[in-house]
């Protein structure tokens, strides 16, 4: 793998590759060997959907690290070597990727907007993406109650 610096889409935007085709990371083993790859490449932007105007620009290393402690909380949530809340455009040579928090991940069901990425990771400079303002939703915790389920509290 290169150790380029940021690189830019050829004619298509940030906005247009993020809604492009992804291969989604199903076994941990093989997320983790994403999250030592990421730390090859030198820039990497973070980008939190809910919070646009945060946007930060860190190294490979420090990319990679915080892939690592987003798996981390997936794995509290999850608990298994299995997941489906990661996915890379290229996986051979990672420009995007998009993490899904597992208690975040169904909220488009039930009206509740679409799915939006907890963090995105790219080494293309994002631009704004207004409809993850549109269509954010809360992660639900234990602390604020899971309101995600509220159909499934009717039926019983």
């Amino acid at each position: 793998m290169s150790s380029d610096s940021a690189v830019a889409a050829p004619s298509t935007s940030f906005s247009q590759r993020l809604n492009g085709r992804y291969n989604g990371i199903i076994r941990m083993a093989d997320a983790w060997h994403l999250a030592a790859a990421v730390a090859t490449y030198n820039e990497w932007y973070i980008v939190d959907p809910a919070n646009q105007d945060r946007l930060r620009s860190v190294d490979g290393s420090d990319a990679g690290c915080y892939l690592e402690e987003l798996l981390e909380e997936i794995l509290r949530e999850e608990k298994g070597v299995w997941s489906t809340l990661l996915y890379v455009q290229e996986i051979s040579d990672p420009q995007i990727i998009k993490i899904f928090h597992p208690r975040r991940a169904g909220c488009g069901c039930g009206g509740q907007g679409g799915i939006v990425p907890w963090r995105v990771l790219t080494r293309i400079k994002p631009d704004s993406v207004p409809q993850w303002q549109q269509e954010s939703c809360e992660v639900q915790t234990p602390e604020t109650g899971f309101s995600g389920f509220s159909w499934l509290k009717k039926l019983f």
